[in-house]
């Protein structure tokens, strides 16, 4: 089994073509002996033995065979690693692979070494030599005149210039199709004839020596509506005025056109509709679009976001295009049309023609990957164990778009919307009754985390002239899916009486008990969820929600946030990012420009259809998505698995196993102490002037003080002197007055020498008159000029020790807090007012961090000059100098650094000294858990992986089965109705089926893809025979056919045997017996 599927795997990389060439080395030596030798030797050139693998697709087999051949070997190709058959070894030049085995190889494949060279093989690195094939646009410049004459020749009569009608008519012909297949001229009468079935067509007729376009309508051509082509109703009805417009990819065109008038004779909507037309109104119709024109727009506008207007600017171009026979306005008209059309094709592909009845979310295109219960579940999968159960969880991502905005323009009652909350947005009456209840309640107001800034900048945005800023919504987070009853419009910012109704809305939608949700500030909204849903009441106590916050977005928020919301901790989190959602409104902004102009029902309908056509695309590609992740998910894991492995084993067991003690404990509670959080001790200058201040007045106690000042100690004049200090900084930008007579001559009385060199500074020239100018002479600034006593050096010591560490505190905050801006402004500002605000919070931004930069250095250079006199070493450690290059946020590197080579800046490593013990196994601790994690999360995304793929061939098949059921279940009063809902119900059913089978021919090897290289197991074995099984047989064979296999409950929850058609036992007695759908 593995060498077959190595073959067939290593056959499915792309080859290059190579030239058929034998290389000859000729010697050029004068010498003649041995030269019969030398030329047999020299022309016999090294060969090669190549494999060629020929798949053959019948039916629903995929059969492959295998030929070999030998090809003079290029003296400049390297010689290739593995192992081919000897041609000699083979009997035929071409046998079954089924016949081939591992045995009749010359050499044993080694497994180990292709599975850990897998990544590393690579095409052929000597290109082929390029032909002119390759770069056909240079070719056709040659031909430009040839084809521009055929170009001229169609402008012409051509070869039947003289040619008389096929009718053999003596008048000449003179009317030409510009659609019909062949360039002959034909009669007025034979042209109206020709085209009874085809009255789209566009003809032109030759006068004045060129063609002219003229209509059908106008040569005596007449629609017969009712009857079949070429038929004769006996009381025709003209349309109204005989003006009737037909829009088409052909352009708009004016058709003559009688409707039946037959006693018996159907509405007139009724018989334009059995014409494969669709009726502009239903009384009277004189507009009508063909169904081929809505398909078309319908899969367009959803793919490039066209909008209307434009589209029908092209068909009107398309009629003419020099202004001189504009066609007749239905613009309106065609909008309208659309519209309908939109609703009729969602509540058909819901199956609301086949009884079902319309409920919120029921005519949602669906992720078949994420867990539905009673769809792609299995029975008991409620019951499954602790450890196993995780698979089962729902992931969703929570986000606001500010570009999705909606004009104040029209009303529910003028505009209403058709689908009613049917599909993804919410239905309106209900969510604007909730929000006139909360809209004023639940304003909180927090400053936990910097991220709270997303709903106070968010604020900013203006809603003059607009009835929604935005759209929130609610997406599938593994998948990048719209959810069902998940979006909604924004009034202002992202409150969370907004965000509560969506998420609370979603969760009804056949939503699993466990469920990880992910927000940009989740930390904020998770802090008084349960108090706001009681209030709504909102019932949470039948989910389990573990919120995150995006990978992202995280680098934006405080440490304390960056540990408990972060999903690489997260268990059971896998490889979620959480940013899907956000990558998604890159296809929906596209949009923006035409759902801005809408009325809320139009514009709420649009982004339904827009949805549902994402969902949907993203369904189609599950396949490969799927199969790329599994490729990259399973050698990743290895890799952290033993890297973890490695690590575990340095480090003593006794520490190891305390932290694992520890991090279970928090995954299992997350009130427990955070292992991934390192609790570094707080120095500020607020805690070193509390004990100063204590230690004054034990020392008044004692009588040990020396007062000199009746209000200010020692230590408090330098207190007051840093706080002027800091005072200067902050005036030298505005230029505000400082008045420091005061707190110099209590200065004076600790240190009588200041006075005089204070005045020989100012006397010198230059700006050191100026306020923020004057030098105050702080102990470290005079010394070792000035004596100063011991203590003042101690006192002023600790307070810079603690200035330096409450700079970089405040560094980092408006580090975090400028990142946010900017992604808030590159995300929502729009406009020169919007800009111009987000613009100056951020220059007051920078403005703050040069004052924080400001603030460290001097405290730093004032460190280093006392730190001499006192003896102080080892702080330059984790107080470094401070360059501009350093003070960058966390998440970015220095200027051409990737992201593989990202240097963390110094700044977010720095801690005040610890004992050297407790910090050095902090550190390790951290670094633990997190090599744990990384093996827990790449181990979660293969078995995730796994489950998914269950689950998305599983709903496939209940879909099939659904709309299978789906036959015979509505009545009509005609059978060519019922006939037609069972042809649609079949026809859906078959396309469920036929991609259930491509993603079970698509993940096929993937089995032997995760026991690649690893020994088998009785469990392999059968899982081996059984996909054997699968793929030899029929895809129509009864599952009581199959054969059944009973696996451990790990195998039947973490690997792909279901996708083999197999009906799947449990030998665990604690888990009911799993029934699998019919495959």
């Amino acid at each position: 089994m593995a060498g077959c599927w190595w073959s067939a795997l290593f056959s499915m990389k792309r080859q290059r073509r190579t030239k058929h060439t034998s290389h000859y080395t000729v010697s050029d030596s004068d010498s003649d002996s041995n030269s019969a030798d030398n030329t047999k030797k020299a022309a016999t050139p090294s060969l090669n033995h190549h494999r060629h693998v020929d798949w053959s697709h019948g039916g629903q087999r995929v059969t492959q065979r295998t030929s070999y051949t030998s090809l003079a070997r290029s003296p400049t190709r390297r010689r290739s690693t593995s192992s081919i058959p000897s041609l000699h070894t083979i009997s035929t030049s071409s046998v079954d692979d089924q016949s081939v085995s591992n045995d009749s190889l010359s050499e044993p494949i080694d497994l180990e070494y292709l599975f850990a060279h897998l990544e590393s093989i690579q095409d052929d690195p000597h290109p082929r030599n390029r032909t002119a094939s390759d770069r056909p646009l240079l070719q056709w410049q040659d031909d430009v005149k040839q084809c521009l004459d055929e170009l001229f020749r169609l402008e012409g009569r051509g070869d039947f210039v003289t040619s008389a009608c096929p009718c053999g008519a003596q008048n000449q012909p003179l009317f030409r199709c510009d659609d019909c297949f062949d360039c002959r001229l034909h009669c007025q009468s034979c042209t109206v004839n020709y085209h009874a079935r085809h009255p789209f067509h566009r003809i032109r007729l030759w006068n004045n020596g060129y063609f002219s376009q003229v209509t059908l309508k106008s040569l005596g051509h007449r629609v017969q509506l009712g009857h079949e082509p070429g038929d004769v109703c006996p009381s025709p009805k003209p349309a109204f005025a005989d003006d009737f417009v037909v829009l088409d990819l052909a352009g708009i065109l004016e058709l003559g056109v009688d409707f039946c008038g037959c006693s018996r004779a159907l509405p007139h909507h009724i018989q334009i509709m059995r014409a494969r037309w669709y009726p502009a109104t239903t009384i009277n119709p004189r507009t009508a679009a063909s169904q081929r024109l809505l398909r078309h727009f319908h899969v367009l506008s959803t793919q490039s976001k066209i909008s209307g207007w434009e589209f029908y600017t092209s068909l009107s171009r398309i009629t003419d295009n020099t202004g001189v026979r504009t066609p007749k306005d239905r613009y309106l008209a065609f909008m309208r049309m659309v519209r309908e059309w939109r609703h009729l094709k969602m509540v058909k592909r819901g199956g609301g023609g086949h009884g079902i009845k319309a409920s919120p979310g029921c005519y949602a295109v669906q992720c078949p990957a994420c867990p539905q219960p009673g769809k792609n579940l299995p029975e008991g999968w409620e019951n499954a164990p602790g450890k196993k159960g995780w698979i089962y969880r729902l992931y969703l991502a929570i986000d606001a778009n500010f570009r999705l905005r909606r004009k104040n323009v029209s009303s529910d009652a003028v505009d209403p919307s058709l689908n009613r909350g049917t599909a993804f947005m919410v239905e309106g009456s209900e969510y604007q009754r909730h929000l006139s209840t909360f809209d004023k309640q639940h304003v909180e107001k927090s400053d936990h985390c910097n991220n709270h800034d997303a709903v106070k900048l968010a604020s900013l945005k203006s809603r003059m002239g607009l009835a929604a800023t935005g759209l929130a919504t609610v997406d599938c987070a593994r998948h990048d899916m719209k959810r069902p009853c998940s979006s909604g419009d924004l009034q202002k910012g992202e409150r969370f009486v907004n965000i509560d109704y969506l998420f609370n809305s979603t969760l009804q939608q056949n939503t699993p008990s466990k469920v990880t949700a992910s927000y940009d500030i989740a930390c904020h909204l998770d802090r008084k969820l349960n108090n706001r849903f009681a209030s709504y009441g909102y019932d949470l106590t039948a989910h389990e929600i573990t919120w995150a916050i995006p990978k992202f977005h995280i680098n934006a928020h405080h440490e304390q946030c960056r540990a408990d919301y972060n999903l690489h901790f997260l268990p059971e989190s896998a490889r979620v990012d959480g940013e899907g959602v956000e990558r998604g409104w890159g296809k929906s902004n596209r949009a923006a420009g035409i759902t801005k102009e809408m009325g809320p029902g139009s514009r709420a309908d649009l982004l339904d259809d827009i949805f549902a056509d994402h969902n949907w695309q993203k369904i189609c590609a599950l396949p490969g998505a799927l199969l790329a992740k599994i490729k990259k998910a399973v050698p990743e894991r290895d890799t952290q698995v033993l890297a973890f492995e490695e690590l575990t084993v340095s480090l003593p067991s006794v520490e190891t196993e305390r932290w694992r003690i520890a991090v279970e404990a928090w995954e299992a509670d997350a009130s427990q102490p955070n292992p991934f959080l390192i609790n570094r001790p707080v120095v500020s200058q607020a805690s070193v002037k509390r004990q100063l201040m204590e230690d004054d007045a034990r020392a008044l106690q004692e009588g040990s003080a020396e007062v000199l000042h009746e209000k200010l100690s020692a230590s408090g004049m330098i207190i007051a002197g840093m706080e002027l200090e800091e005072l200067q900084l902050r005036v030298k930008s505005d230029h505000n007055t400082l008045h420091i007579d005061a707190w110099a001559e209590i200065q004076q009385l600790y240190m009588p020498m200041v006075a005089a060199h204070r005045a020989a500074l100012m006397a010198a020239p230059g700006t050191s008159a100026l306020a923020h100018n004057i030098p105050l002479l702080l102990p470290s600034t005079v010394h070792p000029t000035i004596s100063c006593p011991p203590f003042f050096l101690e006192c002023e010591w600790r307070l810079r020790y603690a200035q330096a560490h409450d700079a970089l505190a405040d560094l980092r905050g408006h580090l975090e807090v400028r990142l946010h801006m900017y992604w808030f402004k590159d995300r929502f500002a729009r406009g020169q007012r919007q800009n111009t605000r987000a613009g100056s919070i951020v220059k007051h931004i920078n403005d703050k961090l040069h004052l924080d930069a400001e603030r460290y250095r001097v405290a730093q250079r004032s460190l280093y000059m006392l730190s001499g006199k006192l003896h102080k070493t080892g702080w330059q450690e984790h107080l470094r100098v401070l360059l501009d290059s350093d003070i960058r946020h966390i998440s970015e590197g220095k200027d051409g650094q990737s992201e593989g080579r990202r240097e963390l800046s110094w700044i977010w490593r720095v801690a005040p000294p610890t004992q050297g013990k407790d910090a050095s196994n902090d550190a390790l601790r951290v670094e633990w858990c997190k090599a744990r994690a990384r093996t827990h999360r790449w181990t979660e995304e293969v078995d995730l992986l796994l489950e998914e793929m269950r689950r998305i061939i599983a709903y496939h098949e209940w879909d099939r089965q659904h709309w299978a059921a789906l036959v015979n279940t509505e009545t009509s009063n005609t059978s060519t109705f019922h006939e037609g809902r069972n042809a649609y119900a079949l026809r859906q059913s078959s396309i469920r089926r036929r991609m259930r089978d491509v993603c079970a021919r698509a993940w096929h090897h993937v089995p032997a893809w995760l026991s690649f290289g690893q020994e088998s197991s009785e469990a392999s074995t059968a899982l081996d025979a059984a996909l054997q099984w699968a793929s030899v047989s029929d895809s129509s064979t009864a599952l009581d056919a199959a054969p059944v296999v009973v696996l451990p409950l790990f195998l039947v929850l973490t690997s792909a045997v279901h996708d083999a058609g197999l009906t799947v036992l449990t030998d665990d007695p604690a888990i009911p017996t799993l029934v699998w759908p019919e495959v």
